[in-house]
Order: structure tokens, then C-alpha cells, then sequence
């Protein structure tokens, strides 16, 4: 009994969210490649390496999760996977800005600053995620889990929002001026269609695996690592004891 009960150590949710959030995108990749006018190879080729990479992605975290003897499985996935995907809706909602309100209000200049703000964001939640379970598991291994799991909540909701983007308002990227100005100066001579489905699915992978896992894991690395030196700092510290 005791080694079923730590098997299941982990949120309920856990699983269900990461194929949902997976899953959608997935399917919303490979959507945005067969809704495109015209057929291009590079498109096919973006849309599968996203789809099969998220697809992988969630096989080997449904694993993960799943895995014995796994130490504080249940505090990693809610501190971590949990403030991911709380993170990822913020680049959700940093994307809709971006590409589905009026050009006057997303200008360049609203943009910028969204952009640096959410990046922002990502990366203090990213690192409190990590710390706080180093400190209250007092193992930096824990913390750094924690960060690679807030990477992968956070990635997934990314990849989420741009796949979206891409199969169901492509229309409404293509009308952005800023986006037709760089078409034409970068690459006029493919479609635009193209040419956004090419752009944003590039983006959509970046999003996924740099910054998602691979920043998670290096800001879960640094959280951890300087959360056990503080930890290790005290314990040095011994109270004075006076004489009466």
C-alpha cells in the first residue's frame, strides 16, 4: 500500500493539464499548416517538429509524473507545474494583446513594454516557484524540478496561445501593419500567409523549449542553488548563549 499511495503522490489535475494544454497544441499546430492558402514545406515541416516535439514533450512528463520515488512529487508539481501554467495564461494574454486588439492600441512602443513586462514576470514566478520548495524541502534538487515544471506550464501555454493564433486568427496577423512592414522588408517574396505561419511557428517552438524548458531549468538552477546557500549560511549562524 505504501508503494501504490507513493506512485500517486501527485496533483489530480496534473496529468489532465498536460495533455489538454499538449494536446490542443498539437492539434491547433498542425491546423494552422492545413488552413494555410497555399502549400509550403517549410510550414509542414515547423507545424510537425511543433507538434511531434509537444507530443513527446507530454508522453515523457506523463511519465515523470507517474515515476517512483520521486521526492516531494507533490509540492515540485504544485509549486511548479502550477505557477507554469498560471504564467502561461500571462503569455496567452500577453500574445492576444499583441495580435487581436486595434493597432492603435497595440502599438510598437505598448508592445515593448508588454513584452519585457510578461518576460518579467515569467522569471520572478519562475524563480519564487523554485525557491519556495527549496526552502521548505531544503533540497535544491526539489528546486530545480520545480523550475523545469514552472518552465514546462508555462512553455506549454505559450505554444498554446501562438498554435492558436496561427489556425484560427492568421487573418488578423496578416492585417497587422508592423508585421507587413517587416514582411516586406525581410522577405517579400514569399506569401505573406507564409510568412506569418513561418515567423510565429518559430516563435511558438522558441516559446516552448527556450523559454519555457530551458529557461525554467537555468532559474530553477540559480533559485535553488542560492536558496541552499542561505539555508546553509544560517545553520552556520549558532545563537550566543550569556551566562547569568
Amino acid at each position: 500500500m505504501a508503494i501504490v499511495g507513493l506512485a500517486i503522490d501527485r496533483p489530480a489535475w496534473a496529468r489532465p493539464a498536460l495533455v489538454t494544454a499538449g494536446g490542443l497544441t498539437a492539434v491547433a499546430a498542425v491546423l494552422a499548416a492545413v488552413r494555410l492558402p497555399l502549400r509550403d514545406p517549410t510550414v509542414w515541416a515547423e507545424s510537425s517538429a511543433v507538434a511531434g516535439s509537444t507530443v513527446a514533450l507530454v508522453a515523457v512528463t506523463w511519465w515523470l509524473t507517474g515515476r517512483a520515488a520521486a521526492p516531494d512529487r507533490r509540492m515540485v508539481l504544485t509549486w511548479g507545474l502550477g505557477s507554469g501554467l498560471g504564467l502561461g495564461a500571462v503569455w496567452i494574454a500577453e500574445i492576444a494583446f499583441n495580435n487581436l486588439t486595434p493597432h492603435t492600441v497595440s502599438t510598437a512602443g505598448a508592445r515593448g513594454v508588454l513584452d519585457n513586462i510578461t518576460w518579467a514576470v515569467v522569471g520572478v514566478g519562475t524563480l519564487m516557484a523554485a525557491g519556495a520548495v527549496t526552502a521548505r524541502t531544503r533540497r535544491w534538487r526539489s528546486g530545480l524540478r520545480a523550475g523545469v515544471w514552472s518552465g514546462v506550464g508555462s512553455g506549454l501555454g505559450a505554444a498554446l496561445g501562438g498554435a492558436v493564433l496561427l489556425a484560427l486568427f492568421r487573418s488578423s496577423v496578416e492585417d497587422d501593419p508592423l508585421m507587413r512592414a517587416e514582411w516586406q522588408q525581410r522577405n517579400p517574396g514569399v506569401a505573406l500567409p507564409a510568412y506569418v505561419t513561418r515567423e510565429t511557428m518559430a516563435g511558438v517552438g522558441g516559446h516552448l523549449w527556450l523559454l519555457g524548458m530551458a529557461q525554467g531549468a537555468l532559474l530553477g538552477l540559480i533559485a535553488s542553488s542560492i536558496m541552499i546557500g542561505v539555508i546553509r549560511d544560517r545553520s552556520l549562524v549558532q545563537p550566543v548563549r550569556h551566562g547569568g
